[in-house]
């Protein structure tokens, strides 16, 4: 599907770098994509082609910090001013102005990994604003959960392992590519922490008992894997969300949207937003 590119300004006077994939034929929805960490929002073009196929209007912004919003501000491993605060006020901004575009349909928002963990926030602050939430890639944490630090490696499962990456996915020419792509692999940011207090600490709220939530995993991520994508599910179950389906891929690690099972993936995913929208 033919691609366009945009940039929108944030709350901090900032600009990402933002791409749409626009239906041919009549728009069911609106949906925006967060990318994971140390990667970029073009990784999601064959997904978002297909999305668009199934006639959703997809959006997916490089995050601050990340892809050519890093690359064109020279901010590349950088967070920017009040670090995750702003980066979820920029991501917000993004799916603010997809309704605006798209003031006749629903909006939803699909997050993976660190994007997965920014929707996690987002809907504590504007679930109202959406249709439904996607997340994958993605695990349930609290205060039990124990520090990076602590984790096993997250190779450890498939050792020997072909290629410091070798958890992203089974599909060892999308490990290549991940590898061979100059914005993605890196994982240290460097952060501006907001100073006072989070504005998500004055308006946080569990989100609303009838938003839709879809989570799915692959079995074997070592991000969340089978046990971490139930354990949030049966977490926004016990907040009272009634309509909330988790699906866990057998073998499937990380990149369910690079997995060697990943038209299944996309054909569920399309299937669940063709029930919600």
């Amino acid at each position: 599907m033919p691609r366009e590119e945009f940039t929108v300004e944030d709350p901090d006077g900032l600009t990402s770098v933002v791409y749409r994939w626009q239906p041919d034929a009549r728009t069911r929805a609106a949906v925006h994509v967060l990318h994971g960490w140390g990667e970029h929002a073009l990784r999601y073009e064959r997904p978002a082609g297909a999305l668009a196929a199934a006639g959703y209007v997809v959006y997916a912004d490089d995050h601050r910090g990340h892809g050519q919003s890093g690359v064109r501000s020279e901010t590349l491993g950088d967070l920017g001013p009040r670090g995750m605060d702003g980066v979820l006020d920029a991501v917000h901004a993004v799916t603010e102005f997809a309704a605006s575009e798209q003031p006749s349909l629903p909006v939803f928002v699909l997050g993976h990994s660190w994007g997965s963990m920014m929707l996690q926030r987002y809907l504590r602050r504007w679930s109202d604003e959406l249709a439904g939430a996607l997340l994958t890639g993605t695990t349930y944490r609290d205060s039990s959960t124990p520090a990076p630090a602590e984790r096993r490696p997250l190779n450890a499962d498939f050792e020997p392992a072909r290629t410091p990456y070798d958890w992203l996915t089974r599909d060892e020419a999308e490990v290549d590519r991940y590898i061979a792509d100059p914005l993605c692999g890196f994982e240290i940011m460097r952060s501006r922490p907001a100073a006072g207090t989070s504005p998500e600490a004055a308006t946080s709220s569990p989100p609303r008992a009838a938003l839709p939530v879809l989570v799915f995993n692959g079995a074997a991520d070592p991000i969340g894997g089978d046990t971490g994508g139930r354990a949030l599910a049966e977490h926004y179950r016990s907040l009272g969300l009634a309509d909330v389906t988790f699906r866990s891929y057998p073998g499937a690690r990380h990149e369910l949207f690079n997995e060697t099972n990943r038209d299944e993936v996309v054909a569920d995913v399309i299937e669940w937003l063709d029930a919600h929208s």
